[in-house]
């Protein structure tokens, strides 16, 4: 071939964005605690990547903690040579801070404490502790990230010969709220990488009045919302929430509520409510959470849930509307973060019964699962809050009829008030029935040609007195995509084919 320099056009790296709305999503979070880019004024952001997050002060550096403190004492400084393991023991095992061995420069137990604490220290970038001194005491700082997980922690000292010390537990810690932020806006990202994410910042609620406000500042556009708090879950929130849900969709702006609350105290799963006897259409429970990356860690630090919200908003952002989350070929969560799954109370999915584990998902909840044969994990059923022989029973019959409502109601807003034309008898005309079918056509095949619909048929009845109601009524039903939740396949021998 003869020479030349040749010049391959790449795709995909400006990154554009998605067609439509349905990935727009919202995340509140209620804490004290307002990130640098929030204020009591501004409490609700735009955020399009986790850098952009991190940009308002959102990271996973522990912005907020305070860590937990144990004291020990030199009560003997025994013989030259003799020595001291400094350990601490954790939620998750012992750490050695260092071994300080007597030496004959050290005459006193201030002298000691001093010398332990520099050996601490010296280990700082590898166990985490720091420590400081006052005459025989040597106060030990837990490591970042801790939190009130570090209240639990105590010294568990191991000296040969005659040195001595007595130790307290550790105490003080108070976890970072925004690492708990970042950690499930970083989970939205990974799971809808294209996804747009509204998030605000409040203090507790009453009401959650807030998702309203939300909505309100991001016009309408939300489609899913987080919500995470570390309240104990209680049903009374379902209930508010659904009334928070319901004024949105009166005011032509439906969303899905996706609940995060604290399960931490639950110690027999058994006991949880079941959520298909309630009354919230639109809102979700999780109830899953990770069991050995850092939703683990944060689990431990905050004493509280933390749950997989985070994660199911961003897997329903990702979903068609008509898609259930649980369909395993599309949505596998596990990456470093949901390899090995949990609870929100913290008790790991692999010890459980499935006895236990079916009864959960028959009651409601989201959380993640495994499948014998294949690996990953995946989500349940994205079940709502409402008796399972609703229509409205699940996330994706939802957004479904919800995309459908505002489809409908794009395309109609131009015609009203228009001038409606009927026969001599006072029947609407073949012109304004073929009108008006087409306005509503043109947002259900939209739909049809998406896969996100079955099949829809809309009716406009012609004997209708339009004259003396100066109102037009239009029927449309739909035929809605289904999904194989359950695939049964009989197997059995014979005698020929």
């Amino acid at each position: 071939m003869p020479n030349n320099v040749t010049i391959n056009l790449g795709a995909g790296g400006l990154g554009r964005p998605l067609a439509g709305e349905d990935f727009i999503s919202g995340y509140i979070h209620y804490t004290t605690s307002l990130p640098s880019g929030f204020s009591t004024s501004d409490r609700i952001k735009q955020v399009f990547s986790v850098a952009d997050a991190e940009d308002l002060g959102i990271t996973d550096t522990s912005i907020g903690e305070t860590k937990a403190v144990g004291t020990f004492t030199i009560t003997n400084i025994g013989s030259n040579a003799d020595t001291l393991d400094i350990n601490v023991t954790t939620q998750v095992g012992t750490v050695n801070l260092g071994t300080y061995t007597k030496a004959s420069t050290e005459t006193g137990t201030t002298a000691v404490a001093t010398a332990v604490a520099v050996i601490i220290n010296a280990g700082t970038s590898t166990h985490g502790y720091s420590a400081s001194t006052s005459t025989a005491n040597v106060s030990v700082a837990a490591p970042i990230g801790s939190g009130v997980g570090g209240n639990s922690f105590l010294f568990s000292n191991i000296t040969t010969g005659t040195i001595a010390t007595t130790g307290t537990t550790f105490a003080g810690g108070v976890a970072s709220q925004i690492d708990v932020m970042h950690y499930h806006i970083a989970e939205y990202f990974r799971a809808q990488p294209k996804g747009v994410l509204y998030v605000g910042v409040y203090t507790a609620s009453t009401d959650f009045n807030e998702v309203v406000l939300i909505q309100n500042h991001a016009n309408g556009k939300i489609r899913q919302l987080g919500v995470y708090t570390q309240a104990a879950f209680n049903t009374s929130a379902v209930a508010l929430l659904q009334t928070q849900a319901d004024l949105n969709a009166a005011n032509y702006k439906p969303l899905e509520v996706i609940y995060q609350a604290d399960f931490s105290a639950v110690s027999d799963l058994t006991s949880l409510t079941d959520l298909h006897t309630l009354f919230g259409k639109n809102i979700s429970v999780c109830l899953g959470q990770d069991g050995n990356a850092t939703g683990k860690s944060l689990f431990l630090a905050a004493g509280k849930s933390i749950g997989c919200v985070g994660l199911t908003l961003g897997a329903v952002a990702f979903a068609k509307v008509s898609e259930s989350i649980a369909w395993v070929d599309k949505f596998n969560m596990s990456s470093v973060e949901m390899e090995t799954l949990a609870f929100a109370n913290g008790s790991l999915y692999n010890v459980l019964s499935d006895g236990l584990i079916n009864n959960l998902d028959a009651k409601g909840y989201i959380f993640l699962k495994k499948y014998i044969g294949i690996a990953g994990s995946y989500f349940d059923n994205p079940y709502t809050c409402v008796a399972v022989t609703s229509d409205y029973c699940r996330i994706n019959n939802n957004r479904t009829i919800n995309k459908v409502s505002r489809g409908l109601r794009t395309f109609l807003l131009p015609a009203i008030a228009s001038p409606i034309k009927v026969n001599a008898d006072g029947t609407l005309s073949e012109d304004v029935i073929a009108s008006f079918k087409a306005m509503c056509n043109r947002a259900l095949d939209v739909m049809i040609r998406d896969g996100e619909l079955s099949a829809f048929k809309i009716t406009i009845n012609p004997a209708q007195n339009v004259l003396s109601t100066n109102q037009l009524f239009i029927d449309v039903k739909i035929v809605p995509v289904g999904t194989s939740d359950e695939i049964i396949v009989n197997v059995g021998y014979t005698l020929a084919i």
